[in-house]
């Protein structure tokens, strides 16, 4: 396969969707997976805080390492990180040349917003590394056990499982609307004429899609009913269920100790 097929396939719908679908159901086994959800809050909660103690970039550059490599490991969709750089480069470049239309310096405005951008991306590395990293059940039982309302978790759980399947049926409906339609016989330049048919087409075929859910959470909704799954919500029996197997294990003091004692090696020599 040559370079242009790779590139090709990763910024095609269907590796979109594989991606999504290994997002939603292939993180078991993954290093936050494997952790107490209780724990994993406590842990994400301290990275909420600990970026913004520090403004050496150097102490700020270790974090974002770790937290990296933790993504990493927690096998994290390209696609968002992806769309993470390019928000964090779009951002800085977006205040930088504002500053230069009021008479600052680029290169100046640049620098200065370094430390505050490279704060927000340590915590959003680690919310995504985190939230991708843990199965849909795992989550739902994290939120459960500090007090979440279970409707809201269930939201949770049922939204991470849909998304792989909406994308899939807003590619059918796109395809359909493309074998209904005829693309633009003179693309024009840079082929605008082929760009807009495309954004036409994904406007069409939207509006089909939220018709379609609504249908499937109706449907869902009737199923639940049926089960009891209204009762279920304030039996303290079911909610005993839900979390007994929720655990502090030694993998679980491990992880928090190991990563007390990185993060200390990260600060410790520049304070």
């Amino acid at each position: 396969m040559t370079y242009d097929e790779n590139a090709q396939g990763l910024l095609s719908i269907e590796g979109l969707k594989q991606d999504l679908l290994r997002t939603a159901y292939d993180n078991e086994g993954t290093i936050f997976d494997r952790l107490d959800p209780r724990v994993l809050l406590c842990w994400y909660g301290a990275f909420l805080v600990i970026p913004w103690l520090f403004y050496d970039m150097r102490i700020l550059g270790g974090l974002l390492a770790f937290v990296s490599a933790l993504a990493v490991l927690s096998r994290v969709s390209k696609y968002l990180i992806g769309l993470l750089a390019f928000g964090v480069v779009s951002n800085v470049v977006l205040y930088a040349f504002v500053t230069v239309l009021m008479g600052g310096s680029f290169v100046t405005s640049a620098l200065a917003l370094l430390p505050y951008t490279t704060k927000l991306t340590i915590i959003s590395v680690a919310s995504i590394a985190v939230f991708s990293g843990m199965s849909p059940k795992n989550i739902s039982r994290a939120f459960m056990s500090i007090g979440v309302p279970r409707q809201f978790t269930f939201a949770i759980s049922y939204g991470y499982r849909m998304l792989p399947v909406l994308i899939e049926e807003y590619h059918d409906l796109v395809n359909v609307h493309r074998l209904r339609s005829k693309a633009p016989e003179n693309p024009g330049r840079f082929r605008w004429r082929y760009y807009l048919y495309l954004i036409r087409l994904s406007v069409r075929a939207f509006y089909p899609m939220i018709f379609n859910v609504a249908k499937r959470s109706q449907v869902t909704v009737q199923a639940l009913e049926t089960r009891g799954f209204s009762r279920s919500l304030a039996d303290d029996e079911s909610r005993e269920l839900q979390l007994g197997g929720l655990g502090v294990k030694r993998f679980d003091v491990l992880f928090l100790g190991g990563s007390a004692l990185i993060v200390a090696g990260i600060v410790f020599p520049f304070l």
